[in-house]
């Protein structure tokens, strides 16, 4: 009977190592690999294999027996991966347990725990060695596994990019359509792939591979049309048959297109992946071939897809004319617009929008402002009568003089003596005319009478000079310009302005236009002062009388423009400053405030116009 039990022994474990050496798939390969290591540990009563998964967890991935619950193995396989090293306990009945952390170069793939029953010290220690054994051949093998899956996205990353390439380099749509879908059609070993891409708010087959023309009207064609219209409807990939597992998920996505394509073309598999860009649906491509696409290829060709659809994008852009491309654009900022993205950007454009209209709408009163200077409305100068030396200036710029107030004084030294002179050379002159006319001679006498009316001219001459001698007021005012207190004995010109007087009852304002806003200045248009002395108040005018002569100014040329100040203006003095603003009528509050702007960028184009 033992060599019975020895020869069963033996023939299990053949068949264990069978099972190992023709796995197919992972988990048959894990399986095998603890059927192999419970059945070289005679006394395992259980066995469980633990692997990372991409979430972060662990979960199991194979289990023997199957069928049992093995949730009791679950606190020294947390663990033995919390503290990722070999841990060994004992139940309450003396069994061991042994939990093996799947551990290189500092990381965790998973662990191996296995329930040995009633195992003495020397049995312990075996399971321990063929775990670590064991353990080392699992950990290559998952290595291994992560290698080719590297591989794997290399080898599918090297097929974007070269695909990518090859459609940039095409210098129409349709080839690079014909180039993807042949490109496809070699990779994922596909009898036939289509490209559809929208037109207006339908699709057109652009390319079948395998196929350099097609009939778009053919029966078959108008089928797949409307099947890449169930995915680009939907926007989602399209599988038909459905995977099992995603019955549940896929009940909602409608495929009837998919059933009729596939009975009418007698395809066994179909993949309907919409390439989803930036500016929407920029194309569909339907795949079909004999087997049905796995998970990995699935995610392949979502990976594809989002690389593909910004090339596609931009093919069909370069295509389109420039009322396209606008049309494209305001839709897109048109969706923008109306999406539910930014609504805090979005609140803050509307609300900027709103106030540009409120702006735009709402009329405001338009004023020109400008630079305001106060004088009298008559202005009179006091000059020098005749040539001659200041001898006194009582008077400076500021004073307040009465009617006759003595300005300035003319030195009348010289004048005196002058009179003098002519008063003498009349005496002389009466006195020849007298003894002419005693001894009757008519030729003395009138030349004597001569004489003397030229001395009476220049008598009279000097006299006048001497009552002018003193320069006075004309009127009751200010004086507005002049200070000779420095020039005492100075000589003077006949006609020299020696002082400006201009009265305290009447006053003028004068504006300083800029020549820019003069066009919106009138004759009569009303208007207020404010002065720099007198802030707290402005005084109303009206526009008198607008001179037409620029007068250039730090750079700048203004138009003199005068206005009168009503009864209510205050007590001023001359050369007072202050702005002034003249009503221009209404205009909404942008145009007022862009106007300067406006003005500018016309006069720009202009000059720059041929």
């Amino acid at each position: 009977m033992a060599v019975l039990s020895e020869d069963l022994d033996s023939t299990q474990r053949g068949d264990a190592w069978r099972v190992l050496a023709q796995a197919e798939t992972a988990q048959q390969l894990y399986t095998a690999w603890l059927d192999v290591l419970c059945h070289a540990l005679a006394d395992a009563r259980a066995g469980l294999v633990l692997l990372a998964q991409p979430d972060g967890s662990y979960a199991p991935v194979a289990a023997l027996p199957a069928a049992r619950d093995l949730s009791y193995l679950s606190d020294i396989a947390t663990e033995a991966l919390r503290q990722r090293e070999g841990v060994v306990r004992h139940d309450e009945l003396g069994h061991a347990r042994l939990a093996y952390p799947l551990l290189t170069h500092g990381q965790l793939h998973g662990a191996v725990v296995l329930d040995l029953g009633a195992a003495n010290a020397a049995a312990l220690q075996h399971a321990l060695r063929l775990t670590h054994w064991g353990a080392g051949w699992l950990v290559d093998l998952l290595h291994q596994q992560d290698l080719q899956r590297q591989l794997g996205r290399n080898r599918q990353g090297a097929f974007l990019l070269d695909t990518v390439l090859a459609l940039m380099a095409e210098r129409s749509l349709r080839e690079a359509a014909l180039a993807l879908v042949n490109r496809l059609g070699r990779e994922l070993a596909c009898h036939q792939v289509q490209l559809g891409v929208p037109r207006r708010k339908t699709l057109r087959v652009l390319a079948v591979s395998h196929a350099a023309w097609f009939d778009e009207r053919a029966g078959i064609v108008n089928l797949a049309t409307q099947a890449m219209h169930e995915a680009f409807d939907q926007r989602q990939r399209i599988v038909w048959p459905a995977a099992a597992d995603a019955a549940a998920h896929d009940a909602v996505v409608v495929q009837s297109a998919h059933r009729r394509y596939a009975d009418e073309a007698g395809a066994a598999a179909l993949c309907s992946l919409p390439l989803v860009g930036a500016g929407g649906v920029a194309g569909v491509l339907m795949l079909e071939r004999d087997r049905a696409f796995d998970a990995e290829e699935l995610a392949y060709l979502d990976t594809l897809g989002l690389g593909l659809a910004p090339v596609l994008e931009l093919k069909r852009e370069a295509e389109q004319g420039a009322a396209a491309r606008a049309q494209r654009t305001a839709r897109r900022w048109l969706g923008l617009a109306s999406d539910s993205s930014h609504p805090a950007l979005k609140l803050g454009l509307g609300l900027g929008v709103a106030l540009l209209l409120l702006l735009a709408l709402v009329p405001a009163p338009f004023r020109i402002s400008s630079q305001a200077l106060v004088e009298g409305s008559v202005q009179r100068a006091a000059v020098a009568p005749f040539e001659g030396y200041l001898r006194e200036a009582p008077a400076r710029a500021g004073d307040r003089v009465k009617a006759g107030q003595v300005l300035a004084m003319l030195d009348d030294k010289d004048l005196r003596l002058e009179r003098v002179r002519w008063e003498s050379e009349l005496e002389v002159a009466l006195q020849k005319e007298r003894e002419g006319m005693a001894k009757g001679n008519r030729v003395d006498q009138s030349l004597a009478a001569a004489q003397a009316n030229q001395a009476r001219a220049q008598l009279d001459l000097v006299l006048g000079k001497l009552e002018r001698v003193n320069v006075v007021a004309p009127f009751d005012g200010v004086v507005v310009k002049g200070d000779l207190s420095q020039q005492l004995g100075s000589p003077l010109e006949q006609g020299k302005v020696l002082f400006e007087l201009a009265p305290l009852d009447t006053w003028r304002v004068i504006l300083k236009v800029d020549e820019r806003d003069i066009g919106h200045v009138k004759a009569g248009a009303p208007g207020e002062l404010l002065l720099s002395s007198l802030p707290g108040k402005a005084w109303p005018f009206v526009v008198k009388k607008l001179t037409p002569i620029a007068v250039a100014e730090d750079g700048r040329n203004y138009f003199r423009v005068e206005a009168a100040l009503d009864d209510s203006a205050p007590k001023l003095s001359p050369n007072m400053e202050g702005v002034a603003k003249v009503d221009a009528g209404r205009a909404s509050l942008l145009w007022i405030w862009t106007r300067p702007l406006v003005d500018w960028l016309r006069l720009t184009w202009w000059r720059l116009m041929p």
